[in-house]
């Protein structure tokens, strides 16, 4: 939920605040694509990498799920943009990277701080 919070107010910021990229909503197919993408691509590849990262010890595994992560949403950006469903006016390839960086760290952070409450609780053993 925390995780979903953030990516809808990121969307909401960066297309309709600061205009810096635009959804096609001319089109109800595209603008279902862009809310399934936000809603259920994003969130289940951001708790897959939240819950390999934060439960394995081997650093190989990690730096995979790391970059799995990352250039799956890059992928996912790509293939929005090449279908019309996102139209950039102000975002480049930087931008994006910066932000899914963020993503990622916060739901590190975000975690991690689940995973010590519930050791503080006894849920983990």
């Amino acid at each position: 939920m925390a995780i979903e919070i953030i990516l809808t107010n990121k969307l909401t910021i960066i297309s309709f605040n600061l205009k810096l990229f635009q959804i096609n909503t001319k089109s109800i197919p595209h603008f279902l694509a862009m809310i399934l993408h936000n809603d259920f691509t994003v969130t289940f590849v951001l708790l897959t990498f939240a819950n390999v990262f934060l439960t394995t010890s081997k650093a190989g595994i990690r730096w995979g799920i790391s970059v799995y992560t990352f250039l799956f949403q890059m992928f996912i950006g790509s293939m929005l943009r090449w279908n019309h469903v996102l139209t950039d006016s102000g975002w480049n390839f930087k931008r994006e990277s910066i932000m899914i960086i963020v993503v990622m760290m916060y739901t590190l952070l975000l975690g991690r701080l689940f995973q010590r409450m519930a050791s503080k609780e006894g849920w983990i053993r």
